[in-house]
């Protein structure tokens, strides 16, 4: 074979490999920028999905919430809404927790204290010392506490808990079982049906919540002067509110579907993140 017909022969070899490589090439960069599409738009979809579930169950000053330790009442003796019981620390908030469960329907109601629950029971006859007031606003809230101070402190029912296990709610005793004191610890585990809101009451400031929007205060109460003596229902026997000076919303446990849809953006995040690893090597 002549030297011309080889070379003719090696530069058409060498143009059909060249446009081989370059017809991969092409379907590469269809693949590649098919893919890039395809991871973008699930992307985007499932970032916008997560965040609207995120917006939707935002609450602001959600649970648990923490107190600051002996910031008892002050007793003005010329105020008889004032604090006038002892300064028992089993009655000093510490932390305080509603957790609502959707799934299994229940509000986990919880709170921590300076000191032994077991010291408001006196150990001799048996009496209670003092209970647990908490405040529930359904969405009526009414402003009794404005009167002392606190405008923000709204509810419209009250759950009583009592350092023996018991507690009461709308005239209904808790269920058996139900509240648990141990330690400086109270909790109360109730279905949300038991803690249905009450009709609206005439000073209501507005419409009725969903669950996930109720909101709480806790305020310990003390039975005894600091002399021992009896003290009478009413503000007087209030040791501490927590929060302070408002309430404050349920830590909420997603529902299983809330969780799938948690891994779905957890999964938009990687596609972003593989999306961005393949521009870079182009």
């Amino acid at each position: 074979m002549s030297t011309y017909a080889l070379t003719e022969s090696r530069a058409q070899m060498d143009s059909s490999d060249a446009s081989w490589l370059s017809s991969r090439a092409a379907r590469k960069g269809h693949v590649t920028a098919v893919t890039t599409f395809l991871i973008r738009r699930i992307a985007s979809l499932a970032l916008i999905v997560i965040g609207s579930i995120l917006l939707a169950n935002t609450v602001v000053h959600a649970g648990p919430i923490l107190d600051p330790a002996n910031d008892f009442r002050t007793f003005d003796p010329s105020n008889p809404s004032s604090y006038a019981g002892p300064n028992n620390p089993g009655l000093d908030v510490l932390s305080a927790n509603v957790i609502l469960d959707l799934s299994q329907q229940t509000l986990t109601i919880t709170s921590t204290m300076a000191g032994p629950i077991s010291g408001l029971i006196n150990p001799t006859t048996g009496a209670l010392l003092g209970s647990f007031s908490w405040g529930i606003n359904h969405g009526y809230g009414n402003n009794n506490f404005a009167a002392i101070g606190l405008p923000n402190v709204l509810f419209d029912a009250v759950l009583t808990l009592n350092p023996n296990d018991t507690g009461t709610y709308r005239g209904s005793a808790t269920p058996a079982g139900a509240v648990t004191a141990s330690g400086n610890t109270l909790t109360a585990v109730l279905p949300i049906s038991f803690l249905a809101p009450p009709p609206p009451p005439a000073n209501a400031q507005g419409p009725l919540l969903p669950v996930t929007e109720w909101t709480y205060n806790l305020w310990p109460r003390s039975s005894i002067r600091t002399d021992g003596s009896p003290l009478g229902f009413g503000n007087a026997q209030i040791a501490d509110f927590a929060p302070d000076t408002d309430d404050f919303a349920a830590t909420t446990v997603p529902e299983p579907s809330g969780a799938a849809l948690f891994a779905a953006g957890l999964l938009g995040t990687r596609l972003l993140r593989l999306r961005r690893r393949l521009q870079a090597r182009r």
